[in-house]
Formats: C-alpha cells, structure tokens, sequence
C-alpha cells in the first residue's frame, strides 16, 4: 500500500472534529502528533526484502532489508558500503536495540573524541540522540574527550577517539560500534579494534558493528578476509559466519539523498578508482607485485586543495611521446608536477614534497604533441619540459623549439627497466611524500595504472601516464646529475635549483 493510501486510512479512522470539544481535539491531535513522532522512530520492518519506502502499517521511511542486523548469532557486523548507503544511521539503530538491556555498558569509537561527539551522537539524521526517544535519556555529557549518554534504564554509552589505544585500557564493555574504521590511524587501527575486544572479554554476548567505507588498508583486510573465508564456509554447509559483511552502493539509499548532490558526485567520480571506493563501497584490491599499493593513495592529506598548495620550489611538465602517431599507437602521456615544502614539515618532515597537478594522454602527431607541452608549460608556469627520447624520440626537442623557442626543455634516455625506474617514486609514494592535486577525475586512469604496474618485463603493456608521472618525479627528486635543461629566452630557472 502507498504512502497516500496509509495516510488516507489513518485519516478516515479519526473521530469527527464536528462533534468534539476544543479540549478534546487539542487532545486528539496531540496523540496523533506523538504517535506519527513514535511511528518516525520506527526502524525494522519485517517485510523481507523491503527497500525501506513506507508501505502498510509504516508511514515513514525505514529501514531496508540489507540495514537489518543479521538474524544468526554474530561477533562482528561490518558495514562495508558507500557514501550516503546509511552505515552510521544502521549501526546508530543497533547501539539502540543494544540498549533496550538494562544496565549494559557500550563503547563507541571513532577517528577522534571529536568525530565521535558530532558524527557519532550529535548528528542531526544519523547519531544516537536523533535515534533514542527523549524520555528514554537520562543524561548526556558533550564534553570533548567524555562524551557520555546515559540511559534511564541504566545503560550508559561512552565514546572514545582512536588516536591512543590506551585509552580503553581498563574499561570493559558489552558491546561496541567502531564507526570509519578504515580512515583511522593505519599505525594504531589494529590495536584499537584489539583492545576493544580486551575490553569485551567479560561480555554475556560480544558483538561489534563497524560501519565504513572500505579502504585497502590491512586492518580493514584482515577483516574482510575472516569475512569472506566464513562465507565461503557458510556457502559449503558449514555455520553462518560469525564476522558478517554487509556491501552496498550509494545508490541503494536513493530515496533519503538529494538528487542533485548525487549528481555532481557520479559526474566527478563515476567510473573513477575513488568513485569505486566511495561510492559503489569496493575494496579495491592490491595486485600482486604492483609497486603501488592501495594504501598509498589512501593515506590523510594525499588529494590536496589547489588553494592549499605551498609555493612551488620547482615546476615540470613531463612528456612521455608516443613513437607513432596511427589510430593504434600508443598514447601520449602529460604529467604536471612541482616540488615545494608543506606548511605543517615546520613541525616535523621537513623534506619537499611533491604535488601532482595534471595528468593526461591522448593519441597525437609529434608536433600536436610539443604544442600541447608548450601549452602546458605556459599554462602552469613551469620550469621545464622533461622529455622522454628513447625509441627515436630524439627529434623532439628541435620541433618543440620550433613550436615555441621560449620554452625550457630537458631530454631523458630510460638506462633501466621500467620497474627500476619506477621503484623510487613509488617509495615516494610510500613515505607520503607526493600528493595529488584536484579533482581526482583528473588522475583517474594514472591511479590504475598505479595499482596494476607490475613491470616484470618490458612486455608489459606500457603504462604511458605512469611513465610520465616517474620522469617528473626523477627530475624532480631522483637525480640530482641530470643535465640542466636547454634554456630559450625563459630565464626562470636561475638560481631555482
């Protein structure tokens, strides 16, 4: 039944204002405001697979079929989907059915005491005081480090930051909700979700529900594996598993978001590796050999604000061409990349980072290719153009001074696999030294030639952004001896480096 034709009954089965005292329609229309407030909080239907739209007997939106918790016995519940799916709101109601047992004692746990205060309790549409009746609260504690909500019937909820294992040292706890597991601390994530099931050690019935979006990072692995491998099991005949996991898109949750929002994110990030971690709720997998791992495009403050960009020490347009230029060629590949110093290395690194500001490719002739460089060069106000010459590209360079004499330019000979070339930028990579710039449409297809790069062979299908992105960061970084670059009439490499 539609929304329209419960409300319509609902309506009918009123008593007839005509007939009734003012006292009397005050009070009839104050039931029907609280009990429409009761039927609001509802959560679990019982439809099986109810997509969450009201229907008979449920005027509101609630919960789908996927949002409920499982029906088996279960340790860990871990909701591993997309942006905007509805994990807090789901593990919020599960902290909420918890409580209805007098007396227990649940932690909640997010990225710092302060996510844990405004995202986990505070949340207007998804945190525990928007999902727990009024009268059903005792007292609650906002304090910064000591967020508390203490129920009427004895149950007290208590939040931690993740930031210092140590801090749940000591307590002990029925239950847990550990809300964007995968965006914490890679360095104390483990420990964390370790000492919390210290702290469970004494449960009648230890459960914990991990609401996140997933990120290939080895905490968040480790998990999904236990899951895979109890659902494999389960699959064969064996029990239901223990550690469940629950995947969804966004898009599933369709009915709760705004439609424009949704839009501009599908825009910029469908069909992009972020949007596949963020939006369809994937764990990206690392492939095996691959110099790059998952993780490194994970780690907090990689895709940096061109506004937060510190001053560029040095700035380079590498170029690495195509050798023919038919339909089937290989791409030319363009990555925009400087070397500057971050605000916050004052208080710790104090070595450069590197800033990625643009990569593209495409199918061009030689002289398409050195006017799209110079192009490049100009537009971001660079110190060079690195080119790559091997494979009889050595003409290049006279055809971009002929394209644009003003133009610096450095020519490149690769002496090494690609793998050895590639390997110090990535440890670059791994020492959360470089940074991706924008939108991250823009490194899209760089990202995956990142995360698949294996290069065992030079048969290996040439990764034309990757190379690229090596040679700006060798010019960069890496090589301290290469040759200064041919300068025309542009002088702005003087005294830079």
């Amino acid at each position: 039944m539609s929304r329209g034709w419960a409300k319509r009954r609902a309506i009918e089965g009123l008593a007839d204002p005509d007939v009734m005292s003012l006292d009397q329609l005050k009070a009839e229309v104050t039931a029907l405001l609280r009990a429409d407030e009761l039927s609001a909080r509802r959560w679990a239907c019982e439809v099986p697979d109810c997509d969450g739209l009201p229907h008979e007997g449920w005027l509101h939106h609630h919960a789908r079929a996927a949002q409920r918790q499982p029906s088996w016995l279960w340790t860990v519940w871990m909701l591993l989907t997309g942006r905007g799916w509805g994990k807090s709101r789901t593990a919020a109601e599960a902290v909420r059915v918890w409580a209805k047992t007098p007396g227990l004692q649940i932690a909640v746990v997010a990225k710092n005491a302060t996510l844990v205060r405004d995202i986990c309790f505070d949340s207007p549409k998804s945190g525990l005081l928007s999902v727990f009746p009024p009268e059903e609260v005792a007292k609650y504690n906002s304090s910064l480090g000591e967020t508390t909500l203490r129920l009427k019937n004895g149950t007290l909820i208590r939040g931690f930051g993740a930031e210092t294992p140590d801090n749940l040292r000591g307590w002990a706890f029925d239950k847990a909700w550990l809300d964007e597991y995968a965006a914490w601390s890679r360095h104390t994530a483990q420990e964390v979700y370790d000492m919390i099931w210290f702290c469970l050690r004494e449960a009648d019935m230890p459960q914990v529900v991990i609401s996140t979006t997933p990120k290939p990072l080895p905490h968040v692995k480790r998990l999904v594996e236990r899951g895979r491998s109890m659902e494999k099991a389960h699959r064969e005949g064996g029990a239901p598993p223990r550690v469940v996991l629950t995947r969804g898109h966004m898009r599933e949750n369709d009915a709760n978001l705004s439609a424009a929002a949704r839009a501009e994110l599908e825009e910029e990030y469908a069909g992009t590796r972020l949007g596949r971690q963020e939006l369809s709720g994937e764990l990206l997998e690392d492939v095996e050999g691959a110099l790059w791992q998952g993780w490194m495009l994970e780690v907090e403050g990689f895709r940096a604000r061109p506004e937060h960009l510190p001053d560029m020490q040095r700035l380079v347009v590498a170029v690495d061409p195509a050798t023919k230029s038919h339909e089937n060629a290989d791409m030319t590949a363009f990555t925009v990349a400087g070397r500057g110093y971050a605000v916050e290395s004052m208080f710790g690194d104090d070595r450069p980072r590197g800033y990625l500001l643009h990569a593209e490719q495409d199918r061009h002739t030689p002289t398409q290719a050195m006017k799209r460089a110079a192009k490049l060069y100009h537009e971001h106000r660079a110190d060079c153009v690195v080119i790559e010459a091997n494979n009889g590209g050595d003409y290049l360079p006279a055809l971009l001074e002929q394209v644009d004499p003003t133009v610096n330019w450095r020519i490149v000979h690769a002496t090494r696999g690609k793998r050895a070339r590639a390997a110090p930028a990535a440890q670059l990579y791994e020492q959360a030294r470089v940074h991706h710039v924008g939108s991250a449409r823009v490194f899209a297809e760089l990202e995956e030639q990142m995360t698949t790069f294996v290069g065992q062979g030079e048969t290996e299908d040439s990764p034309d952004l990757l190379d690229s992105a090596v040679w700006a960061l060798w010019d960069l970084f890496l090589d301290p001896t290469m040759p200064p670059p041919r300068a025309g009439d542009d002088q702005r490499l003087v005294g830079r480096r």
